[in-house]
Formats: C-alpha cells, sequence, structure tokens
C-alpha cells in the first residue's frame, strides 16, 4: 500500500521526465493499493499553474483541458482521499522532527499511520527521511 504524494499525479499533468514512471505507478496500483491527502488537488493544481502561467510551457488551449482533468485523476487513481485536517497536529509535529514542510509532511504522516510507502518523486523528501525507509522515489 502506498500513500501518492502531488508529485506523482502533477508528473502526469505536465508530462514531465517521470511521467511514464507515474503512469506505470499508477495503473498498476490502481486505486485498491493507494490512498492520498486532499492537499494533492491544491498541489497538483498549483503546478499545472506554474506550468502554465508562470513558465508559459503548457499553452492556454492546453491548460484548459488540463484544469477539467485535476480532479478526476486523483479521484480514479486513489481508494481514499484522507482530509489534511486529519493530520494536522502530528503533521507539524513531523515537520518539525524531519524539518519538511508541513505539505510533505502530511503524506509522510499518513504513510506513518498507515505503515505504509509514501510514492514520490521528491528525492530531497527521501534523503530527509533516509532513516524512516518510508519514501519510495519511483
Amino acid at each position: 500500500m502506498y500513500v501518492v504524494d502531488a508529485s506523482v499525479f502533477s508528473s502526469l499533468m505536465i508530462k514531465d521526465e517521470f511521467c511514464e514512471r507515474a503512469e506505470s505507478f499508477l495503473t498498476s496500483h490502481r486505486r485498491s493499493e493507494l490512498v492520498t491527502v486532499d492537499l494533492a488537488f491544491v498541489e497538483t493544481a498549483n503546478v499545472l499553474w506554474k506550468h502554465a502561467h508562470v513558465l508559459r510551457r503548457i499553452p492556454e488551449e492546453s491548460y484548459r483541458r488540463l484544469r477539467t482533468l485535476v480532479v478526476p485523476l486523483i479521484e480514479s487513481s486513489v481508494s481514499e482521499v484522507v482530509e489534511a485536517r486529519e493530520l494536522i497536529r502530528e503533521a507539524l509535529d513531523n515537520a518539525c522532527r524531519y524539518g519538511i514542510t508541513v505539505y510533505d509532511s502530511a503524506y509522510v504522516t499518513l504513510a506513518l499511520k498507515r505503515g505504509f510507502k509514501l510514492a514520490s518523486f521528491d528525492s530531497k523528501l527521501r534523503a530527509a527521511l533516509e532513516e524512516l525507509d518510508l519514501v519510495w522515489v519511483l
């Protein structure tokens, strides 16, 4: 079982260098083995915004289509979306404990609580949590 962070969903949205691995991972583990935190919707949308508005990497017509896919992509990939508010106190403590953002810590906290691995493309997060052997960088 895996907690999937926004880097996996974002990769599919922006078609970065990890896109094929993200698609393969989500397809092979679809729904029954995957959960995420509701932050994934906002974080994935923010990556799409950044690539469309700031970096100008995604044309307007593609952006308009992709923005409608954020919610369906995440909802069709996981069996459960956990509310961040259920994790916030522990996530804040873990963020301080491990020196990571509260955003990342929400996913980490869920993984720790459930005894799951964290599926992510964030190699810095993996390095920060190396002692836990928790983060599975795809």
